[in-house]
């Protein structure tokens, strides 16, 4: 099976594959460049409620407790998607849900545009955070932009055979750009649950649950 796992980045996309146990990646401006593989994992959400909050952003944020669960946030209405500016989009989050949307959720407007015209078959939202946690059996203990963060991450990378892509210094890709994308790529290798199980789906058919490996698995159980 090959499988890809992809981290937006100032550059783009950082797309990291890995095919009969061998490693590789791309970089590129749009999702369509990229090469087709059998099950995608990326960490941006593609299915998108029309007036409520998400149950699948909740059920990521359970698994992160305690301690992390602020890497997860509200994804916004599908509403926001033809908002003119922040102002409106905010106010229509507030009236139509009774929540605000957040400015992490509004800068990311575009990618979740991209991301839901690109959707396909084998594409899954997935978590590089509760990824972590269901191979290690815990949230991670630092975050991901500190030393010890990249440090924790990397050691379980190492265990699963990734190489250091991360040591590569390439314009519009940070440190944990790499790492995401490498978290993702290794846990779509992975036995496989979804959240929420029942795999629900939007107004115009795009998925409103996530992808997560099943708690702890070992190395020799994924690939």
């Amino acid at each position: 099976m090959h499988v890809t796992g992809i981290d937006a980045a100032k550059a783009g996309w950082v797309a990291v594959s890995i095919e009969e146990g061998r490693f590789s990646y791309q970089i590129v401006e749009q999702l369509e460049q990229l090469k087709p593989t059998d099950v995608l994992y990326i960490d941006m959400p593609i299915g998108l409620e029309t007036g409520v909050r998400r149950l699948v952003d909740q059920l990521l944020r359970d698994e992160l407790k305690p301690g992390r669960t602020s890497s997860v946030f509200n994804a916004p209405l599908v509403t926001a998607l033809d908002a003119q500016d922040y102002a409106t989009a905010n106010e229509q989050s507030k009236q139509i849900a009774g929540l605000g949307l957040s400015k992490q959720a509004w800068y990311l407007l575009p990618k979740i545009r991209e991301a839901r015209s690109y959707y396909r078959t084998g594409m899954h939202e997935a978590h590089p955070e509760v990824c972590f946690a269901r191979l290690t059996g815990r949230p991670a203990r630092h975050n991901k932009k500190t030393i010890d963060g990249v440090n924790e991450r990397i050691h379980l990378l190492q265990q699963y055979g990734c190489p250091a892509f991360w040591e590569q210094r390439i314009a519009g890709v940070a440190t944990d750009d790499w790492i995401d994308a490498c978290l993702l790529a290794v846990a779509a290798t992975c036995p496989v649950e979804y959240m929420p199980s029942d795999r629900p789906v939007d107004s115009t058919g795009h998925p409103l649950y996530a992808a997560v490996p099943k708690k702890s698995p070992s190395p020799e159980w994924c690939g």
